[in-house]
């Protein structure tokens, strides 16, 4: 029985991108008054609260919020964008439930890119008008207003993936280790990683390396989760085809003084050109659609030669767990979905040699074949020079990452090919390590579920009064603290008063500065040059700018000792002077937050829906499925091996319960389109 609508908390996520924001809004049961009525669903009382969402309850507007920055008109941010989207909320939000409803504006991609003082005044704007405006709550600016990192954008990503595939429910305490889905993301600028280690072992072995992420079940007993997470900033697709090409660049001018008009590109298709600027010059590429060479030529790109503190090492010198492909299952989102999914219709379950005969036919086919096949909508429509393009580089760059960055292993390559052909066999022996999806069972696998689900799980009172906070215990060494709720990072975030203060303390250390060079040519002058330090002497300074040095020096007392170190120089010449006493003050500020790396979606509609009508249906729950009941989970009882076997066909994922049936969808299908169970 679902409780009456006044027994449902709300919360609001705004997803603030480069291309645009979008708000999402979720509810769930507020479990201080409904876990009485569950008290005998031993099943729902030990899993984190089942959280849902309409997909009317989803709105997006653009340009991006950092678009404000590049034009500095901060005070249009509100009138202009979040008033929209607060407006929107405040019609699918019970208005009794408003003032009780967190708004967390967690801005990625675009804002990144712009300088740390001006994210502030952004994200200052944006706090002080949605508290000004709304009745929605905002407690805390730092944590419920910031920048976001790629790292926290991977935690998020790696709890809504397991939360939609039914990894946190009827978690047994008991238990040392639970299974676990990893989650691979790449956007244009970086690729992240989050997943838990497959052994006891190696948790043990790396336990500096891992961040304890903390859950609460509806019971009030706690989850705990040693998760590994990395990001590797430059290595998104679109900053590795940068980088491609201008080692191309780089390779054509050895041996010669000038680069010839066209270089040769082989992840190009034959015929195609485009053009690319380095060091303040355009250069010409020409496709000569050389699948083996591309391939080749992107390797180096991983910087697999780059040593590592400690092995096993995966690429770039990063030092991580090692990922155990025969027990550890991944899903890939983002460009490891579109890619695959967009333009060669292999999204979902990967099989190497499938995709690798496509994407060898693409790469080697000619440019005007190619567009002939775009216009007859072989490739979802997409813009030929914006995607088409860049397709056969970033089809070989998702390979490498896999297979060479991460050490997937390829079938009948890296390990043997048994060779069941049976339909039977393929469907309940062969273990699938990674698949890639945009969706699970229906809901969009979103990080700003991963979010809520934090926030949701740190309101349920602890069972035991000794238990963990709910929150991220970053990695050893990582550095960061603590944070609870559900906030990973820190980030880049506005302060109350910072950015008054730090203006003001620029006038102060620009008074001083002055105060103090005439200080010294006061002293150094009498001592050296007798006649110029007596007129000196006679000057008098005013008494209102004398008062303002004493309060400037006041702020910074080490020029005060310095001052008073120093007075051996000479005595001050009149009691004004003899008056300018300087006070110890009491000022000591750091804000040395480091600007977070740029993670761009490949994509400007990744994730940004459309403005939708909020109609009356009953939102959809996209808690996943409790242990038996039907869900989506063959992705989890598979053996290695792949045989090899017609690639337009993949597995849905099938019942959580049941590790031994499976149900199959069309390849170009998301992960799973099916109904949400609720």
């Amino acid at each position: 029985m679902a409780p009456p609508p006044n027994l449902y908390k709300y919360g609001i996520v705004i997803d603030s991108g480069s291309s645009g924001s979008r708000i999402q809004v979720y509810r769930w049961e507020d479990p201080s008054k409904t876990q009485s009525m569950h008290k005998k669903d031993k099943a729902l009382l030990t899993s984190p609260p089942k959280i849902e969402r309409d997909k009317k309850w989803s709105m997006k507007i653009s340009p991006g919020i950092s678009s404000y920055g590049k034009s500095k008109n901060f005070k249009k941010i509100w009138p202009d964008h979040y008033a929209k989207l607060m407006k929107f909320a405040e019609e699918v939000i019970p208005q009794q439930s408003i003032q009780d409803t967190p708004v967390y504006v967690l801005s990625t991609a675009g804002m990144r890119l712009l300088p740390e003082k001006v994210q502030k005044q952004i994200l200052k704007e944006t706090c002080s008008s949605i508290r000004e405006h709304t009745k929605f709550v905002v407690e805390d600016c730092k944590d419920a207003v910031q920048t976001i990192d790629g790292e926290t954008e991977g935690i998020y990503g790696w709890l809504a993936l397991n939360y939609l595939m039914g990894q946190f429910n009827s978690y047994d305490t008991s238990k040392q280790l639970h299974e676990s889905i990893g989650f691979m993301d790449m956007g244009g600028a970086s690729t992240q990683i989050a997943f838990v280690p497959s052994s006891a072992a190696e948790i043990e072995a790396h336990n500096d390396d891992l961040s304890k992420v903390t859950l609460r079940n509806v019971d009030g007993t706690t989850q705990e989760w040693n998760v590994f997470v990395e990001t590797w900033l430059g290595f998104g697709a679109n900053e590795a085809r940068r980088r491609y090409l201008n080692q191309l660049i780089a390779v054509s001018s050895i041996g010669s003084d000038e680069v010839p008009d066209y270089v040769d590109d082989a992840c190009l298709p034959k015929g195609a050109e485009v053009t690319h600027s380095f060091e303040g010059k355009n250069y010409k590429f020409k496709g000569v659609g050389n699948y083996e060479t591309c391939s080749k030529s992107i390797y180096p790109l991983l910087l697999k030669n780059k040593p590592c503190k400690d092995d096993p090492c995966l690429f770039n010198g990063i030092h991580g767990p090692r990922l155990n492909f025969e027990k550890d299952k991944f899903v890939g989102v983002s460009e490891y979905w579109y890619t695959a999914n967009d333009i060669f219709q292999s999204g979902g379950e990967y099989n190497y040699h499938g995709f690798n005969e496509k994407v060898r036919g693409y790469c080697e086919s000619d440019w005007k074949t190619i567009l002939k096949n775009s216009k007859k909508g072989h490739y979802s429509n997409l813009d030929p020079d914006k995607f088409l393009k860049d397709a056969c580089f970033k089809a070989n760059w998702v390979m490498n990452v896999l297979h060479e960055g991460f050490d997937l292993p390829r079938l009948a390559v890296d390990v043997e090919d048994k060779g069941e052909t049976t339909e039977m066999k393929e469907t309940e022996q062969v273990h699938v390590p990674f698949k890639s999806a945009d969706s699970v069972n229906g809901d969009e696998l979103s990080w700003t579920l991963g979010k809520i689900l934090q926030v949701a799980s740190s309101q349920i009172k602890a069972a035991e009064e000794d238990s963990p906070q709910i929150g991220v215990y970053p990695s050893e060494i990582s550095g960061k603290q603590f944070v609870p709720g559900g906030s990973l990072s820190p980030g880049i975030y506005y302060e109350n008063d910072s950015d008054d203060e730090d203006e003001n303390m620029h006038s102060v250390y620009s008074i001083v500065i002055v105060l103090l060079l005439f200080f010294f040519v006061y002293h150094f002058g009498r001592s050296h040059f007798a006649k110029w330090g007596y007129k000196v002497r006679k000057l008098h300074i005013p008494i209102p700018l004398k008062r303002a040095y004493n309060t400037a020096a006041s702020k910074v007392p080490i020029i005060n000792r310095f001052i008073y170190a120093h007075r051996g120089y000479g005595d001050f010449e009149s009691q004004n002077e003899t008056n300018m006493s300087l006070e110890e003050g009491g000022m000591s500020r750091m804000a040395s937050n480091d600007r977070m790396a740029s993670v761009l979606r490949t994509r400007s509609a990744i994730n940004l829906n459309d403005n939708a009508d909020i109609g009356n249906e009953a939102p959809a729950s996209i808690s996943p499925p409790l242990k038996g009941s039907k869900s989506f989970n063959n992705f989890m009882n598979k053996p290695f091996v792949v045989p090899m076997r017609n690639t337009q066909q993949i597995y849905q994922l099938g019942d959580n319960s049941s590790r031994d049936s499976l149900h199959r969808i069309p390849s170009n299908s998301s992960l799973s389109r099916g109904k949400g169970n609720t």
